[in-house]
């Protein structure tokens, strides 16, 4: 842990950003957590008035939270934030920065909740950080960065389920997801583009990748598009192929993380090697098996445990190796927790047999390999390889996906139809398969269809990813004018 003694009276400050504050931001987005503690520590003796200090000091705590994800270090990260977030608050001489700072702290606090599956806690830190984000935007509505968090925080509320937005909009709280984003792109590019706002860049270009990500449909999320230099440093290279992997760029990716791969002095980052062993994994390459050893050998914490016990099990399986990859599914339901979409999914995959068609044919999908994924799915059809209506949801699913993403819409949209009439269950190929084959009619303009698949989705409950994908059957709705 990196422990700054900062005095407690701290009534009449200054923001100020110096640079050994630029330099200590700097070596916090690249995991040098150590050295930026120090230049921290050396700019709290010179400056103990400087409140710059404190909400960099946040941005450290978070970062290490975050890499440890060990329950009771997030606890205690969450009260050293709150501390810190309370001294910024009562300063008497408040600026901008300082109600930036606020927004941000609490947004961390927020995520770490998360993290430990407090949602109302959650919930709670995320209001605080609505409020603060607002009253900042009244009086600075011009300063890029209150744009952002401000376009961040309506296009959240925006996209929550429809019962928890009507009562959020009873106390005030209410959110557009059009307009969020369409506010943080604009706040995004100015911030970029403005050398005064350089030290917020990376922290807006995360924010701004993660959340568009989330809640935008209809184009892709690609980084350089945005003016985003992925190699800019450790955080955004990660983040960059996080996202890059999960829209089907997976070579991209690997040649991203390949390039930063874990330097000494670093603070050690145990989901690198989760994610790299994962974009290995579809690329066929069989050093996954030491990635994600690896990471379940040093990861202390709970999350992507389980996820990573079914990656090893594929790997296996690929490998023909079907006793350990029976004997790693076995495992899925005993380990790590099912707090995160990726644990959720594992766990439901270990209630399921092993099917290699479609197993091999969703790994491919993922990494963005669609004709070798096509070849492996018409070459073994759904009655040969699939046992139970839930295979044949999830083989029609498959199918419907690699369509859609070579552009051929009207046999994409055939099969998520049949993936979603196969069975009864709340299950995420059935509530994916409504969501993509209403965003599909919406596309050719046939708008009745897709308002009744996006409210088929949202008739489902209690799959993972369930947030994800109802964010964006709402987001659907509204753009159809039914929500």
């Amino acid at each position: 842990m990196f422990i700054l003694n900062i005095s407690p009276d701290q009534t009449n400050g200054y923001f100020d950003h110096s640079r050994r504050i630029v330099l200590a931001y700097e070596r916090i987005q690249d995991f040098y957590l150590a050295d930026a503690s120090k230049l921290l520590q050396a700019e709290a003796r010179q400056a103990p008035k400087n409140v710059a200090v404190e909400a960099a000091m946040a941005a450290l705590i978070f970062a290490e939270a975050t890499a440890r994800d060990e329950d009771v270090f997030t606890k205690q990260s969450i009260i050293r934030l709150k501390k810190i977030q309370s001294k910024i608050n009562n300063d008497t001489a408040s600026n901008v920065h300082h109600l930036i700072a606020e927004v941000e702290i609490a947004i961390y606090c927020g995520l770490l909740q998360v993290r430990l599956n407090n949602r109302l806690r959650a919930a709670s830190e995320f209001l605080t950080a609505y409020t603060t984000s607002k009253n900042a935007y009244k009086m600075h509505p011009q300063n890029p960065v209150v744009k952002l968090l401000w376009g961040n925080m309506i296009a959240t509320i925006g996209s929550l389920p429809p019962e928890l937005r009507k009562y959020l909009s009873y106390v005030g709280y209410t959110g557009d997801v059009k307009k969020g984003v369409d506010l943080m792109k604009e706040a995004h590019r100015r911030i970029l583009n403005n050398k005064t706002y350089k030290i917020y860049s990376t922290r807006a270009n995360i924010l701004f990748l993660i959340s568009a990500k989330q809640l935008v449909d209809n184009e892709e999320i690609l980084p350089e598009s945005f003016g985003i230099d992925p190699m800019e440093n450790y955080v955004t290279a990660i983040v960059s192929a996080k996202v890059l992997m999960e829209q089907g760029y997976n070579d991209t990716a690997l040649k991203i993380l390949k390039q930063i791969q874990p330097k000494e002095g670093q603070f050690p980052l145990h989901y690198f090697h989760y994610l790299f062993g994962k974009g290995l994994l579809a690329a066929g390459d069989s050093e996954c098996e030491t990635s994600l050893l690896t990471f379940l050998q040093n990861y202390k914490g709970m999350h992507h445990v389980k996820a990573a016990h079914r990656l090893l099990a594929w790997h296996y399986l690929l490998a023909n190796d079907i006793k350990k990859a029976d004997s790693l599914m076995a495992l899925v339901p005993t380990v790590g927790l099912s707090v995160i979409g990726p644990d959720q999914q594992a766990e439901r995959d270990a209630e399921e047999r092993l099917n290699l068609t479609l197993i091999r044919s969703r790994i491919l999908f993922d990494g963005g390999y669609l004709d070798e994924a096509l070849e492996i799915l018409l070459s073994d059809s759904g009655k040969k390889c699939c046992k139970d209506p839930i295979e044949m949801a999830e083989y029609h699913y498959r199918l419907g996906r690699v369509y859609q993403n070579k552009g051929w819409i009207y046999p994409a949209i055939e099969n998520f139809e049949k993936a979603f009439s196969q069975h009864q269950q709340p299950a995420f190929n059935r509530a994916n398969s409504a969501l993509q084959a209403a965003l599909l009619y919406e596309k050719l303009g046939i708008h009745g269809k897709a308002t009744y698949y996006y409210s088929k989705c949202l008739e489902l409950k209690n799959f993972p990813y369930q947030e994800g994908i109802h964010q964006k059957a709402k987001a659907g709705l509204i753009r159809m004018g039914a929500y």
